[in-house]
């Protein structure tokens, strides 16, 4: 995939710990729904897990917290006013459809806009400056996500009944600059299951998904996702105002 495509990690057959279904014919049989297809979820800053708290939160939710928030990514950001001057562009998605024709496979669409570099990731991949905060990232990204597959292609004759060990299913790509200086960097992707893994859905197996946190990882430092030092930049989730 070309460093100036457009990605947004993403991810695995679906999206957040939800479940999709192939309706097919087996031999075998398991537990499934009619349906479960298509899945939308959003995508946020992911956070530290506070774990030396100093404050408490507000009632009725009056649990300990800490104070201030740390982003998990130690190298991508988005722009928030109140956080770092620039303005909230961000908006982040995965958008997943079973295709139930044969060939049977999984559209994955997904977005995601101003992302941004911080200090100490390489200037080769954050060339492009805004008017406030970071400049665009242009580097890799890695979605990963824990799936469970329940279905009819298992055995020696490859027609039992079985649910597959959990395992993760990781997909790499990259982001674009903008010419806009109020937003940073873009990532998109429009591909399939199959085309990330090819044969990872087969027809009439009645495959049933089960997903664990959809989750992005930066590049780190060098912005590529081969080398060892990526932190969590995104996870699934929701925005209150």
């Amino acid at each position: 995939m070309s460093r100036r495509s457009k990605f947004f990690g993403i991810v695995v057959l679906a999206a957040l710990g939800s479940v999709f279904a192939v309706s097919q014919i087996a031999t075998a049989s398991h537990v499934r729904p009619k349906g479960a297809s298509p899945i939308r979820a959003s995508m946020v800053p992911a956070f530290k897990a506070c774990a030396t708290p100093n404050r408490t939160h507000g009632a009725p939710l009056a649990f300990p917290s800490c104070n201030p928030p740390v982003q998990a990514s130690s190298y991508l950001t988005v722009g928030t006013p109140d956080a770092n001057g620039a303005p909230a562009n961000s908006i982040g998605f995965v958008l997943l459809k079973v295709k139930t024709t044969s060939p049977e496979d999984v559209s994955i669409v997904s977005s995601g806009s101003d992302i941004r570099c911080m200090p100490g990731t390489s200037p080769t991949v954050c060339n492009s400056a805004n008017a406030a905060d970071g400049p665009d990232y242009s580097g890799e990204l890695q979605g990963n996500a824990t799936i469970r597959i329940s279905d009819h292609y298992n055995g020696p004759g490859l027609n039992e009944a079985a649910t597959v060990v959990d395992i993760p299913f990781p997909v790499n790509g990259t982001c674009a600059n903008t010419a806009a200086t109020n937003i940073g960097g873009t990532c998109s992707v429009n591909t399939t299951a199959n085309a990330v893994v090819p044969g990872s859905v087969k027809d009439t197996q009645r495959g049933v998904v089960e997903i664990g946190q959809l989750s992005i990882n930066d590049g780190g430092a060098d912005g590529v996702v081969s080398t060892a030092d990526n932190t969590l930049f995104s996870v699934q989730g929701i925005f209150i105002p």
